[in-house]
């Protein structure tokens, strides 16, 4: 009984519960027809807000700008190197800053005399760019700071021949290859800087012949890369520009960035000219274009890598670019005009996985290949051909499909590039292209593979680097691509 009348009560309040639902529509659409007669018949009366829809698409373009440095008066010397020697500029360099959108200069202002390279801050905010007077330019990376009166000079020790730099953990890091000062008598040093204008603080000795800097911008540590050694094995400078004929193992030295100290000195191959650490900050790669090898570094231990210490690729590595999802390190292997995709994953734990090391294709490409650019979707590599300056022979852009490892298209140029870097966003992304025997930036396109534009800079590109925000990263500004500047010469095409 209890139950049947339980399920007669249940009946019955739905039906009321029904019958109000019912009554109280009526009433709203008549309310709403009375409300509709009293707004026409008396003036503007309250409207709902309506929210609309906003329709979905892809992702918006990357915050992104392209920074160029270039300089007036400036030509290479044969083999793209930077005429530093007996050369005097008369007119500053010019600091340039591309949008992405419109491929149209944003703002332009004056930079340092002779200028060898630059690098970025990992959000871009700053740039670091060494002079062939001795001095060390810096500059506000973005469009509304980017202006001559906020540049600013600081000027090193006498002889210090300033060449890479490095921000790493809020202190910038210059390369000094030159004998100087009570603590650099017979070896080299990296000066370490702070303050606004950047001022020296102090001198940390390294082995001879430091040619780059590694490391990665919240990183406790970096590397200085040498071409000599800490056993007696001093090159002179320049003497990798002819690495068949060197014999001396480089070295990689790791200091401390909390106190500024050499905590390990690790062995390399013959001339190393770059490196590159993953975001990880768990391994770095240094090129050893001499070997022909790639030396692992487990940047989590201080040490070179145990299980895999070297990998061999083409001859004469000289750059590398990384592709995060895949793991994947691609290498421009210039003096066998090829380039190394190599599988460099990890485990869950941090060690390397059974494929680590794995050499997955030798692609040729164009003629003396000096950097490779990896689109971050894993489609495709790009790689600038330098071709040969001293024959006459101009460079052009290989496009390597990362799926099946074969070269898609080949854009010819009408100048010898030494720098490409990319940013991607779908369903379009751009390539860009700096020669130092042009004045002309190279766009390309990445939906077409055609080259959109040709905005001419003035004076020669000494060098270029993209400023680019990537969205969905963990880390803001960590995406920023060649954050490390890459002087020429010395072995570094």
């Amino acid at each position: 009984m209890a139950s049947a009348a339980s399920g007669r009560f249940v009946r019955v309040a739905h039906a009321i519960s029904h019958h109000k639902a019912f009554r109280g529509a009526a009433i709203a659409v008549l309310g709403g027809s009375v409300a509709l007669s009293l707004a026409i018949g008396c003036g503007n009366q309250y409207r709902p807000v309506v929210t609309p829809i906003q329709p979905t698409g892809p992702a918006p373009l990357p915050t992104a700008d392209i920074v160029v440095v270039s300089q007036p008066g400036f030509t290479p010397v044969l083999g793209g190197t930077v005429a530093c020697s007996g050369t005097t500029y008369v007119e500053p360099s010019i600091l340039t800053m591309i949008n992405f959108a419109g491929d149209s200069v944003d703002v332009q202002a004056n930079g340092g005399y002779g200028p060898l390279t630059f690098s970025l801050e990992p959000g871009g905010a700053n740039m670091y760019a060494p002079n062939c007077d001795g001095t060390l330019t810096t500059a506000q990376a973005t469009t509304t700071s980017l202006l001559t009166k906020f540049v600013q000079n600081s000027t090193l020790l006498p002889g210090s021949q300033p060449t890479n730099t490095l921000f790493v953990n809020g202190n910038l890091y210059v390369t000094e290859p030159g004998l100087h000062g009570p603590d650099c008598l017979t070896t080299n040093c990296v000066a370490q800087m702070t303050g606004s204008p950047e001022a020296l603080k102090q001198e940390i000795p390294v082995a001879p012949s430091v040619i780059n800097l590694v490391g990665f911008s919240a990183g406790q540590r970096l590397y200085a890369i040498s071409q000599g050694n800490s056993n007696g094995g001093n090159l002179a400078w320049g003497d990798c520009a002819n690495p068949a004929a060197v014999a001396v193992n480089g070295e990689a030295d790791a200091i401390e960035t909390t106190t500024n100290t050499v905590s390990a000195r690790l062995p390399l191959g013959v001339c190393p000219v770059y490196g590159f650490q993953t975001l990880d900050e768990r391994r770095a790669f240094v090129m050893n274009r001499g070997s022909g090898t790639v030396t692992v570094i487990n940047s989590e231990l201080n040490a070179i890598d145990a299980a895999h210490p070297t990998i061999t690729v083409g001859a004469g590595p000289v750059h590398a670019d990384y592709y995060l999802t895949g793991q994947l390190l691609v290498t421009a292997n210039y003096d066998s005009n090829s380039i190394s995709i190599i599988d460099v994953s990890l485990d869950a734990f941090g060690n390397d996985s059974s494929t680590f090391g794995k050499v997955l294709a030798t692609v040729p490409v164009g003629l003396h290949p000096v950097e490779v650019s990896v689109l971050q979707d894993g489609s495709r590599v790009y790689v600038a051909n330098q071709g040969d300056i001293a024959g006459g022979v101009p460079g052009s852009v290989s496009i390597v499909n990362l799926t099946n490892y074969s070269v898609q298209k080949t854009i010819a140029l009408t100048s010898n590039p030494h720098a490409i870097a990319s940013v991607y966003n779908y369903p379009i992304g751009k390539v860009y292209v700096a020669s130092q025997n042009s004045p002309f930036l190279t766009i390309i396109r990445t939906d077409t593979d055609i080259v959109s534009a040709t905005p001419e800079m003035q004076g020669n590109i000494v060098e270029m680097r993209v400023n680019a925000q990537y969205p969905g990263q963990s880390k803001p500004g960590s995406r920023n691509y060649q954050t490390e500047s890459r002087a020429v010469g010395s072995g570094a095409p």
